[in-house]
């Protein structure tokens, strides 16, 4: 598995799929916000002295070079997917790293391979479908599209800004575009 490096509000890449991700949150090591990326935080894990690392195994590797021990790790139910993601985090959550996994399961089973005795660490977050979308509506909330209305995270396109704080996406863009070509026929 190949992990791809994430820096604020860009896509994240794992495999052939790309995950949007936000700015840093606010909320500390006290636990994570409800939302990782674009995804509800399922579990997280803030790793003690007593967790190892597994060192020289390319187990997880950002852009080619192992990551090394990260102090935080969350597993959030991947948006509008089946997957289930464990992200690999600083302790203000800010991503560093994501991989893709069939179940919770798997995903606390890597991340023990790589952080032993990590699996102690867990914490259920207890964070509802409502809690993760009144979460990412605040956090986008400047920033919807004015034409169909939807957040960035909802379009999977860019969102381009124009003169008093009119936005439009890609996608109305091209639904613009289209409409004005069949009224000019």
């Amino acid at each position: 598995m190949t992990a791809m490096l994430a820096t604020a509000s860009c896509r994240v890449y794992c495999g052939q799929r790309s995950y949007f991700v936000t700015d840093a949150p606010e909320k500390g090591p006290g636990g994570p916000p409800p939302v990782i990326g674009t995804d509800r935080a399922l579990h997280y894990a803030i790793l003690n002295d007593g967790v190892g690392y597994s060192p020289g195994q390319g187990l997880l590797s950002v852009d080619g070079k192992e990551l090394g021990k990260v102090p935080c790790l969350a597993i959030c139910q991947a948006k509008g997917s089946s997957e289930f993601l464990l992200y690999h985090c600083a302790l203000d959550w800010s991503i560093l790293a994501v991989g893709a996994y069939d179940s919770v399961a798997a995903a606390k089973r890597r991340a023990d391979r790589i952080y032993p005795s990590s699996s102690a660490c867990w914490t259920e977050a207890h964070v509802t479908e409502q809690d993760a979308t009144r979460y990412l509506d605040e956090t986008w909330a400047g920033l919807r599209c004015s034409f169909c209305g939807k957040r960035p995270d909802e379009t999977h396109a860019e969102i381009f800004e124009g003169d008093a704080n009119a936005r439009i996406c890609a996608r109305c863009i091209a639904a613009l575009s289209a409409e004005a070509k069949d009224a000019s026929r």
